[in-house]
């Protein structure tokens, strides 16, 4: 008899043992005396209804289980990749270098003069650079520290984009917003370009306090044996 077998036969004999032991409780004795009261037909509903609450117990309790374990762990792992992307978005955020102050608009101007005098451009091209009123109430007022708009003329396609992108990166907190483009009457392949750079005023960094640190003490708790003073002969101290 193999290994197997010897199980399967323990098992009856378990069962066998657990049902006489069963059928001797008070319990199902009445339960017995009322089934045998039935009629026939009461009698096979009762079967019916018993297996279906055996095969429900059997099977369908614990898959039902199962797809609610499931259901728990695929919440758990969209919840959990939602804290993935919360940390790694702290961490970007917090690595982030600091924006730099943005200079006023007199600094900014002298620093586009300075950058167009090496841009190779034709004094007559230059034709202004100042300060303007920002425009629109797409950004708010509160946050913009100066416009500048640069006027430039016969500026080719290549010169275009050149001095554009020389203006996106005199700082980090000045951002090239408008750019106006007509073509130059009278010469094919030129254009007249106004670029209006806006610097913004960069929030100052709130420092985070560090976290209180309670340090235990050690000497709270105290022996009854502690509070006696020796010298007063078993008196408290006060």
């Amino acid at each position: 008899m193999s290994r197997l077998d010897e199980i399967k036969n323990q098992l009856k004999e378990k069962f066998s043992e657990i049902f006489e032991k069963l059928k001797e409780t008070e319990l199902y004795q009445k339960a017995d005396e009322k089934y045998q009261s039935l009629t026939p037909r009461g009698q096979k509903l009762t079967r019916y209804a018993s297996a279906f609450l055996l095969v429900f117990f059997i099977i369908i309790y614990p898959v039902s289980q199962l797809q609610m374990s499931s259901d728990l762990v695929a919440q758990f792992e969209v919840k959990r990749e939602l804290l993935r992307d919360l940390f790694k978005t702290y961490r970007e955020s917090s690595a982030s270098p600091v924006l730099p102050s943005p200079p006023q608009g007199s600094e900014l101007i002298s620093q586009v003069q300075s950058m167009l005098s090496t841009a190779q451009l034709l004094p007559e091209q230059i034709v202004n650079v100042g300060l303007v009123e920002s425009a629109g109430h797409l950004i708010p007022q509160k946050l913009v520290n100066s416009v500048v708009a640069v006027q430039l003329s016969r500026l080719n396609l290549r010169q275009t984009v050149d001095i554009g992108t020389q203006l996106a990166n005199i700082s980090a907190s000045i951002k090239v917003k408008d750019l106006d483009m007509t073509a130059t009457e009278g010469k094919a392949g030129y254009f007249d370009v106004t670029y209006k750079l806006y610097a913004f005023n960069v929030p100052q960094a709130i420092a985070e306090a560090a976290p209180d640190i309670e340090v235990p003490n050690k000497g709270k708790k105290k022996k009854a044996s502690d509070e006696i003073s020796p010298a007063d002969g078993g008196g408290l101290k006060e």
